[in-house]
């Protein structure tokens, strides 16, 4: 696990490595205007990622 900032540079190449074997990535930030579970998503104004897991297709919060 990575508890730094990450940038959009950061994690779009696994993003889509992810999303080829099925899995998502998706927002888990209650801070964040953008809703959680949300797909993380890109060319945003903010490049600076908010916090998200990294899961199964089949995954749900709790």
């Amino acid at each position: 696990p990575r508890f730094g900032p990450t940038m959009e540079w950061d994690t779009a190449a696994g993003q889509a490595v992810v999303e080829a074997a099925g899995g998502a990535v998706v927002v888990y930030d209650a801070q964040s205007t953008i809703p959680e579970s949300a797909p993380l998503r890109y060319n945003r104004e903010n490049l600076l990622n908010p916090f998200f897991v990294v899961a199964s297709a089949d995954f749900r919060f709790a």
